[in-house]
């Protein structure tokens, strides 16, 4: 049967679409160029974010929002050590993120009363630059302040796209991290971070012991002291101001056995004086206390959980006081950074001394060239010669039998100049025997100092 012409050119033009479709099925073509593929845009990788968001304790059972520069959104939950992961994608970076802590407040005791704590809610924030580690805590709601130069909350609602990439690059990150560096040394103790720690980037744990858990107790104690909020302070830091108008260092000794550690203090930006006190046994505290105008020492306790205060020589010596079963005791002892060990006790031989117990004047002292120590209280007659004084300052202590029990006394002395003369500390701390017990009772458990009086 013949084929009309124009049925044949048909024919031919089916043959022809089946065999490019049966090479484009086999992939064939050997090179030869038969057609072009389709085009399309990868797939963006799926990666991950995680975190720890804390102050010094977890922040835990909380919602993480994320907002970044491609415009996505996401979010996540803290479990009970307030870690935390979030998937993105290559394309969304860098993000910022977010997280609300709820902050119980403080009771701020006095001797004047007392008022109640007011919880309340505070957004912290961090940056996220690349897939790995985003932390979230009070630091990093620095450097988010740092850069942003505003309140970071306020920045964070405006965010988009622009701000976002425009704002987080390594150079700005690196100097945010300067200038939260510069804020901190400004804190009570003058606040370091730890070396080679980032506090958006390294890994942490929000457990006790470890390093950079503690260091953010230690912020938030300092911030308490201050009477700043975690907002008030990143709002300061991105304004580029100091957090105080000096920062001071001590040491604090303190019941039993001759506690001692760091205790940082400062003047405060309204003229106060602050102290944060993280003893190893009692906890954390703090306190301000008014300045006399006229001598530039300590006068009385404002706020705090402390009612009495010593202090001698524009604070280079302090005594703090508590109250105990309805009476105020001497809790501990500050002893300046600027202040000289004294290895040698018989250097204090022939030095009068005025002693304080309970932020209290108690009487007068001399150590005698023989070795012995004589005390004189206030409005009475000389003590007999204390004769194992001496052993009070060598590690194994001073034992002595008192009303309640035997104590065993362990000291250190200091010295300082002023006015061209020096002038020396002791400070003596007096635990029952045994005892590993923080108690403060003025028998067998006391603490005391005692300041040198100029030449006469």
């Amino acid at each position: 049967m013949m084929i009309p012409h124009n049925k044949k050119g048909s024919a031919r033009l089916a043959l022809g679409t089946l065999m490019v479709a049966a090479l484009a099925a086999c992939g064939g073509g050997g090179g030869g160029g038969y057609f072009l593929p389709a085009t399309s845009t990868p797939a963006a990788d799926t990666t991950t974010v995680t975190g720890v968001a804390a102050v010094g304790k977890p922040i835990a059972n909380s919602t993480v929002e994320l907002k970044c520069a491609s415009g996505a959104t996401a979010s996540a939950t803290t479990d009970a050590d307030g870690a935390w992961t979030a998937s993105l994608k290559s394309t969304d970076y860098p993000c910022a993120a977010r997280v609300p802590y709820v902050d119980a407040g403080n009771i701020y005791s006095s001797v004047y009363g007392s008022i109640a704590p007011i919880p309340t809610t505070t957004w912290l924030h961090t940056f996220v630059s690349a897939p790995g580690t985003a932390n979230i805590t009070p630091l990093t709601d620095l450097v988010v302040g740092a850069i942003a130069q505003q309140d970071p909350a306020v920045w964070f609602t405006a965010a988009n796209n622009g701000t976002l990439s425009g704002a987080i690059t390594p150079g700005a990150l690196a100097h945010a991290l300067a200038q939260v560096r510069q804020a901190l040394a400004t804190l009570p103790g003058r606040l370091t971070l730890l070396d080679g720690f980032d506090p958006i980037t390294s890994p942490f744990s929000a457990r006790p012991g470890d390093a950079a858990d503690g260091f953010l107790e230690s912020y938030g104690a300092a911030l308490k002291a201050l009477g700043l909020t975690l907002s008030q302070a990143a709002t300061h830091v991105a304004a580029g101001q100091q957090l105080t108008q000096e920062a001071y260092v001590a040491t604090a000794f303190t019941t039993p056995n001759l506690t001692a550690f760091r205790v940082g203090a400062a003047l405060t930006l309204q003229g106060q004086y602050a102290v944060s006190i993280q003893d190893p046994n009692r906890g954390t505290t703090w306190a301000t206390a008014a300045i006399d105008s006229s001598t530039g020492n300590l006068s009385s306790v404002e706020l705090g959980p402390y009612y009495g205060v010593a202090a001698v020589d524009q604070n280079r010596v302090v005594e703090l006081c508590s109250m105990n079963a309805g009476t105020q005791r001497s809790q501990y002892v500050f002893v300046s950074e600027h202040l000289e060990p004294v290895t040698d006790p018989t250097e204090l031989q022939g030095e009068y001394f005025t002693e304080y117990e309970n932020c209290i004047e108690t009487g007068k002292s001399r150590f005698e060239s023989d070795g012995s120590f004589v005390f004189t209280p206030k409005g009475g007659s000389a003590d007999a010669p204390d004769t194992e004084v001496a052993q009070a300052f060598t590690p194994e202590g001073a034992v002595k039998q008192e009303n309640g029990g035997v104590s065993v006394r362990h000291a250190k002395a200091f010295k300082y100049t002023i006015d061209g003369y020096t002038k020396y500390v002791y400070v003596m701390v007096s635990t029952r025997q045994g005892s590993t017990t923080p108690e403060l009772n003025g028998d067998t458990d006391y603490v005391l100092m005692g300041v040198s009086e100029m030449p006469r």
